[in-house]
């Protein structure tokens, strides 16, 4: 594979390496097989050139390779010869803001309207600097494993009610960071994708941030569960914790993660506090929702309307919760 020129073949390589630089080399040559039949014949030899082009063969052969911009870092020494890890990457999103207000479970296009509206007017009454979609702010009913009602909205329904919340929040917030944290309604979308058409799952046209165009809206995307970190207080959707819920959510949260903690998730207010052995106190908190109260797969439930609001010390990382409820269109 020496030479000035790259063949039509390295420059396939080449090109899907930019565009998918995240992806293993074997998931990435087995899209490059199915994608280019007529250019290639096996997966041995585009895995071959993959590592060509980035430079994994190391040593002596990348002496040959004329273009060295795809080189990737070398990794650290593998005497054992262990496999390519494909570990998720849970590293905390940190957030340095102060007036944090924190909305989860809207559900789209089944939200209640008065409630948002309630909860963004307490935010701008606070001036919040950042606001937290902690998750589920759509549905998705018509790719849910569950059984589907037969009043469910068409997905192109509930992505244009998505589209139209997410432009109003920032047309009435123009300054304010705001970050939508993936619950577990939105990773529907991407399992979806997986199960039903697998060729196209990665492509990055059709990934939620695409779709919704949340890079116009500056709008960050917190993908694969990853906690997001407010001075000393960890903010999770609740569907991270596997088996949780029951009477008080709170205290369920609270002997998993043993930290102080926010979770929506369950639709329902609720604290937890205990005292450690050196006299810290932790406190967990589930917020309550922002969508219909009345759904027709379960009618009759115990939640309630909610949402918080954080002050954030970012020096010292200490923090004042406010864990509000709703109730007949009066906060609490």
């Amino acid at each position: 594979m020496a030479g000035n020129k790259p063949t039509l073949k390295q420059k396939i390589v080449r090109e899907y390496i930019k565009k998918f630089p995240r992806i293993s080399n074997y998931a990435l040559a087995n899209k490059i097989l199915k994608e280019n039949p007529l250019q290639f014949s096996t997966l041995e030899n585009i895995r071959t050139m993959i590592r060509y082009v980035t430079g994994s063969n190391g040593g002596e052969k990348n002496k040959d390779v004329k273009d060295k911009s795809l080189f990737r870092p070398a990794r650290a020494s593998n005497d054992y010869l262990l496999p390519q890890s494909y570990a998720n990457d849970f590293t905390p999103y940190e957030i340095k803001q102060s007036r944090i207000l924190i909305i989860s479970d809207l559900h789209f296009p089944y939200q209640n309207n008065e409630a948002i509206i309630l909860a963004l007017d307490y935010g701008k009454e606070k001036k919040v600097d950042c606001i937290i979609l902690n998750g589920d702010v759509t549905d998705f009913t018509n790719i849910s494993r569950h059984e589907r009602s037969w009043k469910s909205r068409s997905i192109a329904e509930e992505f244009e009610a998505v589209r139209v919340f997410l432009k109003s929040l920032r047309l009435h917030f123009p300054k304010t960071k705001i970050v939508w944290k993936l619950g577990n309604h939105e990773e529907r979308w991407e399992k979806f994708l997986y199960n039903k058409a697998p060729e196209i799952f990665d492509v990055n046209d059709f990934q939620l941030e695409v779709l919704l165009k949340l890079g116009e809206l500056k709008i960050e995307i917190i993908k694969d569960k990853r906690p997001i970190i407010l001075g000393k207080l960890t903010v999770l959707h609740g569907h991270e914790l596997m088996g949780m819920g029951g009477v008080n959510p709170a205290r369920a949260t609270f002997t998993k993660t043993m930290e102080d903690t926010l979770v929506g998730h369950y639709h329902r207010t609720s604290s937890h506090s205990e005292p450690t052995m050196n006299n810290r106190v932790i406190m967990v908190h589930s917020t309550g929702c922002l969508c219909e109260m009345n759904p027709m797969f379960m009618p009759i439930n115990k939640w309630n309307l909610g949402f918080a609001y954080v002050d954030l010390n970012i020096i010292t990382g200490d923090y004042v919760l406010e864990n509000k409820k709703i109730i007949k269109g009066k906060i609490y």
